[in-house]
């Protein structure tokens, strides 16, 4: 007879670490959250919105998991890392205590982006993760809790509960400075139309003078922004497009945002929407991929079609590997190899031969209504729909702008070679 999977209860962690992260806690001046996926993983978003309210601190997502906290909450500030949030950054960059909530506060999350080293390098941190050996892997910390994120979170809420914190004298003056940061930020996103790098500003003149219009991604991600529907699940792949999208997503409840995460998996976006709107019908389903991720996968289009598991699908279409195309414009001097996709394919025509609905769009006010058509034929009609989006080459900032630096050469017998 199989047996039958069981839940392990996990627990909050050890008193002695709880009774000390909590010391932390009451005597912090300006305390921040990191929310991670442990938050999502462990249903713990409430009791994360419960100890964030009696510390009355600023809350960030960690990268990738913009799902862990409500976007509509005044004290969410967005996501840490690469693309992510500046005023999350700027506001953690305050802290004198951190608690890391369900996270491993890995690489891609606390690097510096935007050209802010914003990571709190005096602050005390407090991680709490379910998994022992990422307790102060990445970061040093003062105190590691390894439990379960709901857990620890009510544990802590307990002992703070009867506890003047040194913080409560303060809490009105800190939520003006998230309210004014969170929208400096917003400002910031809507007068951020395009990039404005040196080959970003050539790729949008040589547009011009190209046949058909071509839009500027991070004005096809605010539309899209805008337009997404309540309780939306987006999947994004890797890629340059799909990376800039992380300033622009935000949601209301958990399991909304899936990501290829350290994996980079290319092509990961499709077939992880389709897995997801299975596992929740009454969804909307949108996935996000660049045109050379989306060749990796587009076919799973006919799976969702042949078993009747409608996605929407977009698709931004810009001719080129981003990614690995902004690399060879920062080091290699704008020597390309292998990062054209010039092909002159017709992605909606694509979808239409595999028996889905096919939209090309090349005109920004059209971004919106194409996306609400598109869930509107899948939540009422069961139809997958492809949404190609005609985008400029103009390329975001890689992850890491020293990932390719020429290396120093320390010993004299390699100071010949470059």
């Amino acid at each position: 007879e199989p047996a039958e999977p069981m839940v392990l209860d996990r627990g909050p962690g050890g008193d002695a670490s709880l009774d000390e992260a909590a010391d932390l806690l009451a005597a912090a001046e300006f305390p921040v959250m990191v929310s991670g996926g442990g938050v999502v993983m462990g249903d713990a978003v409430a009791d994360a919105i419960a100890l964030a309210e009696r510390l009355g601190c600023p809350v960030v997502n960690s990268y990738l998991h913009n799902d862990s906290f409500p976007a509509s909450h005044p004290q969410w500030c967005g996501p840490l890392g690469y693309q992510g949030s500046k005023a999350a950054m700027k506001l953690i960059a305050r802290a004198d205590v951190v608690l890391a909530l369900g996270t491993r506060l890995g690489p891609f999350g606390t690097l510096p982006q935007h050209d802010m080293d914003y990571w709190p390098s005096d602050a005390r941190i407090i991680q709490v993760d379910a998994d022992h050996k990422m307790l102060g892997l990445v970061k040093k910390i003062s105190v590691g809790i390894c439990g379960d994120a709901g857990a620890a979170a009510r544990a802590l809420s307990d002992r703070l509960s009867t506890r003047t914190l040194a913080c409560d004298a303060t809490r009105d003056e800190r939520a003006r400075a998230t309210a004014d940061e969170k929208q400096a930020w917003e400002d910031e996103l809507d007068e951020w139309t395009h990039e404005v790098d040196d080959f970003s500003i050539d790729m949008i003149k040589e547009a011009i003078d190209e046949e058909g219009n071509w839009l500027h991604p991070r004005q096809v991600l605010r539309e899209l922004e805008k337009a997404m529907p309540e309780r939306v699940m987006v999947s994004t792949d890797i890629g340059n497009i799909n990376s800039v999208a992380n300033s622009y997503l935000r949601f209301e409840e958990p399991r909304s945002f899936f990501a290829a995460m350290s994996w980079g998996n290319c092509g990961y976006a499709l077939p992880t929407i389709i897995g997801a709107k299975a596992a929740a019908p009454d969804r909307p389903a949108v996935s996000y991929a660049g045109d050379g991720a989306w060749a990796m996968s587009m076919v799973e289009t006919m799976t969702a079609v042949r078993h009747g598991i409608p996605v929407t699908a977009v698709v931004f279409h810009n001719r080129q590997w981003g990614a690995e195309k902004k690399n060879q414009v920062d080091f290699y001097g704008r020597r390309f190899v292998a990062g054209e996709l010039d092909g002159g394919e017709d992605y909606s025509e694509i979808a239409r031969a595999m028996g889905a609905d096919g939209v090309r769009v090349d005109q920004l006010d059209e971004v919106g209504p194409a996306l609400e058509a598109a869930i509107d034929a899948q939540m009422n009609e069961g139809r997958t729909t492809v949404i190609e989006i005609m985008c400029t080459k103009e390329l975001g900032d890689p992850f890491r702008k020293d990932a390719l630096s020429t290396p120093v050469r320390h010993l004299d017998q390699y100071s010949e070679f470059i």
